[in-house]
């Protein structure tokens, strides 16, 4: 096979795997095994913090405010985020990108809800 077809094939192998990959998973297990690189800092159990805040009822919480967690930064408590699809996307992509400031920096790397990029 010559370069241009081994480069189409990968351009198109690509390209029909970005909708399949931007898409939350939906397989229980698959969440549970994605959720692996969390648990060494958080817990799904209410108010059972770790290294890091439990991530039980998360989502449409504002950022920094779980009343039984002290070690949230000034950053992340005044910036005004609440918790959603988009807001943990880009928290997970890039947290000192999407708040400058935080004290997050044990996160895997190219992390999205979807899995590693």
């Amino acid at each position: 096979m010559d370069r241009p077809l081994i480069y189409m094939a990968a351009v198109l192998t690509l390209l029909t795997g970005i909708p399949q990959a931007m898409a939350a998973p939906t397989n229980p297990a698959q969440g549970e095994r994605m959720f692996g690189a969390c648990a060494a800092c958080h817990s799904l159990e209410p108010d059972r913090n770790m290294t890091g805040p439990s991530l039980a009822e998360l989502w449409n919480r504002k950022a920094g405010t779980l009343a039984s967690f002290h070690r949230y930064s000034q950053a992340l408590k005044s910036s005004g985020i609440v918790w959603n699809d988009k807001t943990l996307d880009e928290w997970l992509a890039d947290p000192q990108h999407l708040v400058p400031g935080n004290t997050d920096m044990l996160r895997p790397p190219s992390l999205t809800r979807s899995g590693p990029q």
